[in-house]
């Protein structure tokens, strides 16, 4: 039932979308195909690869803080098989309880495991919003932009931050000390990214690594949208520009409205792309597109959820797992 809610909602989303443009034209969502747009949008389908490799490499860098060391081919295998889950898969659970539930398997601590991917998630609520600040402070054109892009963008890079900082500041109290052992549900949870936070306090030069990775990451994202833009012929989405403006998208399509972001990432390059003087159709397509992009590179991770028997060990648990704090598409 919530699936379907949420797909029918991005549905309608859409839907309001196209309808408030005036005069749209289908014709005007994409430009007829040549090799050089072909050669641009595989190069955006590289540069996703790409990404999904270093956010793995984030992942093992959270891991390691942890005290676990997990073969680099391993992890790769698991997050692909989460974003097959997450992405392509209309399925009820993430692809982030996926990962939880192998790696709590693989080291022997479900806890631990459940931390490695809430902090992996919650290191790009800080790097996200950053690249957005930065970009739009270095760039004169980006302050002052119409349709209050730039305000919107701003508002939505600070509510995250100050989300993260609410969130840290629940978990590190001392109350959930004991909570992993004591307590079940999403107290327990708490308990365990409470754990988390305390080892990787012990061990501070750890982050550096972990943020350094998660820069990486999320730059790759944005220029894979660039990329995107490119092959669809649309010159004022710049590297600039995606690195100002689709991080606040990729922080606004984590809200739980649809599926998969459909709806609201396209509405959001609707309004910064479009107070670029990006046509609203052309908006949309890269939006599209995009999705399309993220859709077809997560499939490559079907032979490692095939593979690995997830379903088998879920089974054999004798416990349910979590949601866990953040799953939304693989933009965080």
């Amino acid at each position: 039932m919530r699936l379907a809610i949420r797909v029918s909602l991005s549905l309608a989303l859409v839907g309001v979308l196209v309808w408030r443009i005036p005069d749209f034209d289908m014709n005007e969502l994409f430009p007829r195909f040549g090799i050089g747009n072909a050669a641009w949008l595989l190069a955006a389908g590289v540069t996703l690869l790409g990404a999904f490799v270093l956010q793995t490499l984030r992942w093992s860098q959270v891991l390691h803080a942890l005290g676990h060391r997990v073969s680099f081919p391993r992890l790769l295998a698991e997050f692909l098989a989460g974003q097959f889950i997450s992405n392509v898969v209309p399925a009820a659970i993430g692809g982030d309880v996926m990962r939880i539930a192998r790696m709590g398997r693989h080291i022997g601590d479900r806890a631990d495991a459940f931390a490695s991917v809430a902090l992996e998630r919650l290191t790009g609520w800080i790097v996200l919003p950053g690249i957005s600040l930065v970009a739009i402070a270095i760039t004169p054109g980006f302050q002052h932009l119409p349709q209050h892009a730039t305000t919107v963008a701003v508002g939505v890079d600070l509510v995250a931050l100050a989300g993260l900082l609410g969130v840290l500041g629940f978990a590190a109290n001392r109350r959930w000390s004991d909570a992993e052992r004591t307590t079940t549900g999403w107290r327990r949870w708490i308990g365990s990214l409470h754990l988390g936070l305390g080892i990787i306090g012990r061990h501070p030069a750890s982050i550096f690594g972990v943020l350094a990775a998660g820069v990486a990451f999320q730059v790759t994202q944005c220029l894979s949208i660039w990329l995107t833009a490119k092959a669809l012929d649309v010159p004022q989405v710049g590297v600039a520009a995606s690195l100002a403006f689709f991080p606040p998208t990729a922080i606004a399509q984590n809200a739980p409205v649809g599926f998969g972001g459909l709806g609201v990432r396209e509405g959001a390059f609707v309004l910064f792309f479009g107070s670029l003087g990006v046509a609203d159709a052309r908006a949309i397509a890269v939006g599209l597109v995009g999705y399309v992009l993220m859709v077809g590179t997560s499939a490559l991770g079907a032979p490692a959820f095939a593979l690995g028997g997830w379903r088998k060990e879920m089974a054999g648990s004798g416990e349910s797992e979590p949601r866990p704090l953040m799953e939304a598409p693989e933009a965080s």
